[in-house]
C-alpha cells in the first residue's frame, strides 16, 4: 500500500493532461491537392506518416509522464515494503529522566551517566532528513516554549548540558508535550523514546498515548532492586523553641528494601557542627523515628540537617530543616477590661526581667500613636468597641501573618463583636454573660486538649485540668474551622483557634476579669498567658513547613519601614540572585527561584540576613521502585512498545525494528529518464515538410 506525506500536490498530476491539450488544439488540417495517379509515391507517404505519428504520441506520452512523476516525487509517496526506496525520515521525541532517582549507583556505575550514554547512542542513529526533540523529565515548568524538533546533532548538544534536577520526573506533563509536537510532524515516522528508570511513583495518571499513531520505544537500562533506606521527613512536635531549652526532633527514616537494615548511623548538624550521633536499626518495607534532644544557645536564624549513612542512593540521606528565634518579641495589649494589665503583668512582671518580651499597654482611645506593624502579637483584652479604622488595622496586622489575641469582657458589646470578629475569631455570641449573678454556683475547666503546643509542657492528668472558678459565662456557638483546645463544664468552648489570612488568632470565650472569675490569681494564670504569647509569637509553621525543590516557594518579609531596593537570594551552592519583592493582599513577598537543590536558601537585605528556609527532595522521589515494562506500557496507554535491550548496539536493533520506505527518489529517477528519452525521440524525428 502506498501513502502519500504531501497529498495535496497530487493535485498538480492534472498538469499531464497539459501536453495532450496542447496537442489537440495544434492539429493542421491537411489541404488535398489532387495530382495525376502516383500509386508509389502515396505508399510510401502512408508508411512515412504512420511512422511519424507513433513518435508524436510516443513523445506525447513521455512529457506527460515526465509531469506525473515529478508530481509524484514532490508528493512523497511511501511503502511499507523494504524491497524499494529509501528508508522515510523520522519525527522522534527522545524523553530523558534526569530527576532526582536517576542519580544512583548500579553494578555498571551511575546509572545517569549509563543513560546519558546510551541516549548519546540512540540520538547518533538518526540521519540528516530525521527530526529530533530531547525533553528532560525534570522540573518542566515553563519549558513548552522550549521544546521543538531539530537535528540530531542540536539534541546531542542539549544531552550533554543536561544535568541531574532534584525534582520528580515530570512523565505526564512530558508526554502531553511529546503528544503536541509529533501530532504537527510531516514524516511518516513517527517515534517516541523513553530513556527512564520507570519509577512506580511517576506514573501517569492519563493514558496519553493510547490511539495515538507512534512507535514506542523503551530504552533499558541496568536497574536493580530497591534497596534504598532514606529520610522523609522531621517533626519538631509543635515545640516552643527558646535559647538554652531542650526541644525534641524527631527525624523519619523509611526502608524500601527487602532486608532488615541494623547498625545505621544518624547524625544531628546545626549550623554546620556536629552536635549529636546515635545507631538505629529498621526492618524491610518499614518506618522508625530517629530521635534528638539539643539546645541552642542564642537568638536569630538557626539551621541544619540529619543524616544517615551513604548508600548507593544518597541524595535522600540528608533532611534539612531551618528555624528562627526572635531576639525579642513586642506585643500590644489593647486594655478593654481589667484583665489587660494583669496579663501584661504576667508576662513582664518587672521591666528588670523582662527578657524575652517588650510589652506596651493602650486603651481603645489612645491607639491614634499605635503602629501595629511594630508588634508580633497584639491582646485585644474586653474585646471592646474600636474605631472602624483600628478595626480595620487590626485585621489587616493579622491577615498579614501576625497573631491576635482576643478574650470576652463582661462589657463586650456581643452585637459590635459579631459584626466585626466573627469572621476573625468563628465565634457567634447568642446571650452576653449575666451582669448580676450568684457566686454560689461557677463553671470551672472541662478539658484542654494536650497535644497542643501551648500545653504540651504541661503535666495534668488527663481530664484533669486546674480547678478555676467562672460564674457566668456568655452562650455561643462556632462556626465551620474553628478547634477548640479548652471546654468549659457543660462542653462550653473556652479557647478556640482559628486561621485568618497568614495570621493566628486565639478567643478565650469567658470573662477574666476578677469580678467574674478567680483565673487571674490563679497559679495557672502566668503560665498560661506566657504559653498563649509564645504560641502566637512563634512561627511554628515554619518547623512544619514541606518545602521540596522545584515547588513554587513564596516567602513573607517582616520589615519594618518600605524596601526600596532588591533582596538577595543565596542558594545552596553560594549562587545569588536579585528578587524584586512584590505586594500581595498588604503583605510584602518574595517569589523566590530557581529553588532545584535541596539545602539552606538565604534571603538578604542590604547585607542582613532577614529570611531562612530549608528545601528538600520529595520523599516520594525515594522510592526507587521500578514498574514492569507491561505495567509501565499500560500506564502510558501503549499496546504495543519495543524494547531496546542493554546488552546490544541500539543502530542495528532500531534499523530492524523501523519500517517505511519513500519512494520520491525513484520516481524522480523515472522524470529523470522520461526527460533523457524524450529529448532523443525529439532529436531523431525528422522534419516535418
Amino acid at each position: 500500500m502506498i501513502n502519500f506525506l504531501n497529498a495535496t500536490i497530487l493535485l498538480a498530476a492534472a498538469a499531464a493532461l497539459i501536453p495532450l491539450i496542447i496537442h489537440l488544439l495544434s492539429r493542421r488540417r491537411v489541404k488535398v491537392v489532387e495530382f495525376s495517379s502516383l500509386r508509389y509515391l502515396k505508399a510510401m507517404q502512408r508508411r512515412q506518416v504512420r511512422r511519424l505519428k507513433i513518435r508524436q504520441w510516443l513523445l506525447l506520452l513521455l512529457r506527460m509522464l515526465i509531469i506525473l512523476a515529478a508530481v509524484m516525487a514532490f508528493a512523497r509517496p511511501t511503502t511499507k515494503s523494504d524491497l524499494v526506496g529509501s528508508h522515510a525520515a523520522v519525527s522522534a521525541v527522545v524523553l530523558f529522566d534526569n530527576s532526582a532517582s536517576m542519580n544512583r549507583f548500579v553494578a555498571d556505575g551511575n546509572l545517569f551517566e549509563i543513560a546519558r550514554q546510551r541516549t548519546k547512542e540512540l540520538l547518533e542513529t538518526f540521519g540528516q532528513s530525521d527530526r529530533v526533540s530531547l525533553i528532560p523529565l525534570g522540573n518542566l515548568t515553563g519549558a513548552g516554549e522550549e521544546i521543538a524538533f531539530g537535528s540530531a546533532a542540536v539534541a546531542l548538544k542539549k544531552l550533554d548540558l543536561l544535568k541531574i534536577n532534584f525534582t520528580r520526573a515530570e512523565l505526564e506533563t512530558a508526554l502531553e508535550l511529546a503528544v503536541e509536537l509529533l501530532s504537527g510532524a510531516r514524516n511518516l515516522n513517527r517515534e517516541i523514546y523513553l530513556v527512564t528508570d520507570r519509577q512506580k511513583k511517576s506514573l501517569p495518571e492519563k493514558t496519553l498515548l493510547k490511539d495515538f499513531a507512534a512507535e514506542v520505544y523503551f530504552v533499558d537500562l541496568p536497574l536493580e532492586e530497591n534497596d534504598n533506606c532514606g529520610l522523609t521527613a522531621i517533626d519538631f512536635g509543635g515545640q516552643l523553641i527558646q535559647p538554652g531549652y531542650n526541644f525534641d526532633l524527631a527525624a523519619t527514616v523509611k526502608n524500601y528494601g527487602l532486608e532488615i537494615k541494623k547498625d545505621i548511623l544518624a547524625s544531628l548538624f546545626i549550623d554546620g557542627k556536629r552536635v549529636s550521633q546515635t545507631d538505629f536499626e529498621i526492618d524491610a518495607e518499614s518506618e522508625t523515628e530517629v530521635r534528638f534532644t539539643q539546645a541552642v544557645s542564642r537568638t536569630g536564624f538557626h539551621s541544619g540537617w540529619v543524616e544517615i549513612a551513604d548508600d548507593k542512593y544518597m541524595p535522600d540521606n540528608r533532611y534539612y530543616f531551618s528555624f528562627n528565634i526572635p531576639e525579642r518579641f513586642n506585643l500590644l495589649v489593647i486594655n478593654g477590661d481589667y484583665a489587660g494589665p494583669y496579663m501584661a503583668l504576667a508576662l513582664v512582671p518587672d521591666n528588670t526581667l523582662g527578657r524575652f518580651w517588650s510589652v506596651k499597654e493602650a486603651r481603645p482611645e489612645d491607639l491614634s500613636g499605635v503602629n501595629f506593624d511594630d508588634y508580633d502579637v497584639i491582646f485585644l483584652a474586653g474585646a471592646p468597641e474600636l474605631n472602624a479604622t483600628y478595626t480595620n488595622r487590626l485585621k489587616s496586622f493579622v491577615r498579614r501573618g501576625k497573631a491576635l489575641l482576643v478574650t470576652y469582657g463582661g462589657g463586650t458589646n456581643i452585637d459590635y463583636f459579631n459584626n466585626n470578629w466573627t469572621n476573625v475569631t468563628g465565634v457567634v455570641y447568642r446571650e452576653p454573660a449575666q451582669k448580676v449573678f450568684s457566686r454560689a454556683g461557677y463553671y470551672t475547666l472541662q478539658s484542654i486538649e494536650m497535644n497542643h503546643p501551648i500545653f504540651s509542657v504541661y503535666g495534668f492528668e488527663e481530664n484533669k485540668p486546674p480547678e478555676i472558678k467562672f460564674y457566668t459565662l456568655p452562650k455561643l456557638s462556632l462556626q465551620d474551622n474553628v478547634r477548640t483546645l479548652i471546654r468549659f463544664s457543660g462542653d462550653r468552648p473556652a479557647l478556640v483557634e482559628t486561621v485568618f489570612g497568614s495570621g493566628k488568632v486565639l478567643t478565650f470565650t469567658g470573662p477574666m476579669a476578677p469580678e467574674y472569675s478567680d483565673f487571674t490569681g490563679h497559679a495557672f494564670f502566668v503560665p498560661f498567658v506566657s504559653r498563649v504569647a509564645e504560641y502566637l509569637a512563634s512561627d511554628l509553621s515554619s518547623l512544619d513547613l514541606r518545602l521540596y525543590t522545584g515547588n513554587r516557594i513564596t516567602r513573607s518579609l517582616s520589615l519594618p519601614g518600605s524596601i526600596a531596593y532588591p533582596v538577595e537570594l543565596i542558594t545552596p551552592d553560594s549562587s545569588r540572585y536579585n528578587i524584586p519583592p512584590e505586594e500581595d493582599q498588604g503583605a510584602l513577598v518574595v517569589k523566590v527561584a530557581p529553588t532545584d537543590l535541596p539545602g539552606i536558601y538565604s534571603i538578604r537585605y542590604q547585607g542582613r540576613e532577614i529570611d531562612r528556609f530549608a528545601v528538600n527532595i520529595d520523599p516520594a522521589e525515594n522510592d526507587l521502585t521500578a514498574a514492569d515494562r507491561d505495567r509501565f506500557a499500560a500506564a502510558l496507554g501503549v499496546g504495543d512498545y519495543r524494547n531496546l535491550q542493554d546488552d546490544r548496539e541500539l543502530a542495528s536493533v532500531i534499523s530492524e525494528f523501523r519500517y517505511g520506505r519513500e519512494l520520491w527518489q525513484l520516481f524522480l529517477w523515472l522524470a529523470v529518464i522520461f526527460v533523457i528519452l524524450e529529448i532523443i525521440l525529439a532529436r531523431s524525428a525528422p522534419p516535418e515538410e
